[in-house]
């Protein structure tokens, strides 16, 4: 019995000390990362920091957080702010958000207010760090911008994970519902307010291709630059409307798009007359694709949905036999 309880007591004593070093060390770490950051020019501060959480736990707790980079001009505040980790599976990090933030941006603030925002990072137990997985979950959802925009969501989430069978590729699953557009949004593409105010659903599963690993590298050197686009699954609703789509899009490093995407468009005659109405298409040109539509639909069971390829060649782009012009460019760091 005696054996048993040195043994216990000698269990406690060492996890007791590593527990102590561990959140000492990450103590420092977080404190050396903010002085590097006011070294930088930045502004870091916060008004209180601890870890806490023993015996299992690394949380790191901050109060009235203020971070801005003076280069990009792109600021953080939040009231409160915790980083949770598990003190015998530190990889995983798990942040938990204040209900009220700000996000700043050159020239626009923005207020985010949601009822909860979690987000979590899994990384490759290594010295690289590459991510594994990431995800944002965020309910109750709105945005203010300082500029009058606004935007909210009844529930909205993130998530990332590296490709099982590509190994500079990530998963990246993007879901909505119950979407309300800025209202500049909305009278830009529907001015006389002939759709419901929230886009009831919006589901996008894709496949991003990279040039570079996600890890600590990219971060301290820049972000990976995008090759392929593999659109998994788009599925989304908004009032009679329906969009679904799938395929795939070459990036060239000048971020010239092509290849092909499967759409099915429910409703097609409203979206060519919210394109007009809107001033994205010419009467005249709509007219011609309409003509062409209806052609390609007239032996559909369904003529009121449209089933077409959208192929992207050679910087232009067609909607099934109708050319449509140029080709949109994807954007690169």
């Amino acid at each position: 019995m005696r054996s048993l309880l040195a043994i216990v007591l000698i269990a406690g004593g060492l996890w007791s000390g590593y527990w102590f070093i561990g959140s000492s060390a990450k103590q420092a770490v977080l404190e050396s990362w903010f002085a590097d950051r006011r070294a930088d020019g930045w502004t870091a501060e916060y008004s209180s920091f601890k870890v806490v959480g023993f015996p299992n736990r690394f949380d790191s707790r901050f109060k009235d957080l203020n971070l801005k980079d003076p280069n990009s001009g792109i600021g953080w505040k939040a009231p409160l702010f915790n980083i949770l980790a598990l003190s015998y599976q530190p990889n995983h990090i798990i942040a938990a958000f204040a209900h009220s933030q700000v996000v700043s941006l050159p020239g626009e603030d923005m207020h985010i207010d949601s009822k909860k925002m979690m987000a979590s990072v899994t990384f490759e137990p290594d010295t690289l760090l590459a991510v594994r997985r990431t995800e944002l979950r965020s309910t109750d959802l709105t945005i203010s911008s300082s500029k009058g925009w606004k935007t909210q969501a009844d529930k909205l989430n993130l998530s990332t994970r590296r490709n099982a069978d590509a190994e500079l590729a990530q998963d990246v699953v993007f879901e909505a519902q119950n979407l309300t557009p800025t209202k500049e949004f909305r009278q830009s593409l529907d001015p006389k307010g002939q759709l419901p105010a929230t886009i009831e659903t919006l589901y996008l599963d894709m496949t991003l291709g990279f040039d570079a690993p996600w890890d600590r590298i990219a971060i301290e050197q820049g972000a990976p630059e995008v090759t392929k686009i593999t659109l998994n699954k788009l599925d989304s609703a908004w009032g009679k409307l329906g969009l679904k789509g799938s395929g795939t899009l070459d990036v060239a490093k000048n971020g010239q798009l092509s290849g092909r995407l499967l759409l099915e468009v429910k409703n097609w005659r409203n979206v060519l007359d919210l394109l007009v109405t809107s001033g994205v298409l010419d009467t005249n040109l709509a007219a011609t694709i309409k003509s062409g539509i209806e052609l390609l639909t007239l032996t559909s069971s369904d003529p009121t949905s449209l089933k077409i390829p959208l192929v992207l060649k050679n910087g232009n782009m067609a909607l099934g036999p109708i050319p449509l012009g140029y080709a949109p460019r994807f954007v690169r760091n």
